[in-house]
Parts: C-alpha cells; structure tokens; sequence
C-alpha cells in the first residue's frame, strides 16, 4: 500500500513541479524589466502549496526542491567569486545559489507542516486559518531567503530601487518584499477559494477498494470474485 501510494505521490510531484515551473516562467515573462535583479508576482507558489497541504509536510518541501532545480535549468545567476579568497571563494557563490534558488520554492513547502491541522480542522473557519497560516509562512520564507541573499550577496550602491540606495540592508528588505508580499497576498485567496470551491482537491480521499487491493497484492478481478461469494 506504501508503495502504491509513494509512487502517486511521487507522480504528483512532479506534475505539480512542473506546474509551477510553467506559472514562474509565465509571470517571469510578464514582469521582465520590472524586477531589474529578478523577481515576479503571480501563482507560481500555488502548485507547492497545494501538494504541501494535499500531502503533507515532506512532500510539499520536495515539490518545492524539484521546482527548484528545474527552474535552475533555465539558467542561474551566480556572483563573481573573484572578491572573494581561500575557501569562500567557492562558499560564497555556493551559498548565494542555495539562497537565491534551491532554499526559494523549497521552503514554501513548509506549510505542509500544517496540513494535518487543516484537515483536522472542525470547521471551514478554523481550516481557512491554517491555510492562512501556512502560506504566509511559507511565503515569509521565500521573502527570507531572497533577502539575505541580496544583503550578502548583491548589495550595490550605485543602484537603487524605489528611493532606496542599493547599498543598504533596507535595500533588499524593499526590493524583495515588492514581489514577495504580493506574491502572498495574491497565493493565499486562491488557496482559500480552493479549499472552498473543491475541498477534495486538497484532501484526497483513496478509494476504499483500490487500498484493498493494494494490501491483500490481488487483482481486481480476485477481489471483486472474493466479495460475490
């Protein structure tokens, strides 16, 4: 039965990934100049919130990773380690690329932390909270990500963004959170609208004969003949 189930997971994974790797690239198209260092604002968050609340915590941080390395694919961004020497002249763009990329979709999968809450949840309100709260962390910590990144990494004082001098922490804190936070604001209703127009989607519910089957190793054939006699 575990392993029945892995491999639909596993499969869920990777459709949902790649989901959300098309809803990056889409909104990484629509907002290309706008975010001069990167960044966008749209859904690309949903498809890793949706695996993490539909299967929980492991599952929705390895969707998370997947979107990661496949967004990667499309080409990365790594600083020059020519400012740097001795063993951070690896660290440095090693850290920047974990920052940037693998840690920034992979921690949004922690709200799969709070899927069991959500389903155990007795009522619609109490589920629309931790859908909130699930989001808003996972969304905080992909702005966190970002944010130390940009402060460690790509401080620059001859730019600036929005008023703001590139050469300061508060810098990264503005830049990021101008993609970031609407990126939460714009995730969570939709989550919520989910749960609301189709809860099944979030909770799945395996069919009772398909386990069946699955534990006893049968066929379909065997088990419906078992249950005629």
């Amino acid at each position: 039965m575990n392993k029945k189930i892995s491999v639909r997971v596993l499969a869920e994974i990777a459709i949902f990934a790649a989901l959300g790797f098309a809803l990056d690239a889409l909104q990484g198209g629509i907002f290309k100049g706008v975010f001069a260092n990167g960044g966008s604002i749209g859904l690309a968050m949903v498809p890793v919130f949706i695996i993490a609340y539909r299967r929980g915590l492991l599952p929705g941080i390895a969707c998370g990773l997947v979107l990661s390395f496949v967004q990667m694919l499309g080409g990365v961004y790594i600083i020059s380690s020519a400012s740097y020497s001795g063993a951070m002249k690896v660290l440095a763009p090693f850290a920047q690329i974990l920052l940037d990329y693998v840690l920034g979709y992979t921690i949004v999968g922690i709200a799969g932390a709070f899927s069991g809450k959500y389903k155990n949840a007795s009522n619609f309100n109490q589920k629309i909270l931790w859908i909130v709260v699930g989001t808003v962390i996972g969304g905080l910590g992909k702005y966190a990500c970002h944010v130390l990144a940009g402060g460690l990494f790509w401080l620059d004082p001859e730019i600036e963004f929005m008023g703001v001098n590139g050469g300061s922490w508060l810098y990264t804190f503005v830049y990021n959170g101008a993609y970031c936070i609407p990126n939460i604001i714009i995730c969570t209703p939709v989550m919520i609208l989910i749960a609301k127009v189709y809860p099944a989607f979030l909770e799945p519910k395996e069919q009772e004969k398909v386990d069946a089957n699955v534990i006893t190793d049968e066929p379909e054939e065997i088990s419906e003949f078992k249950e005629a006699k």
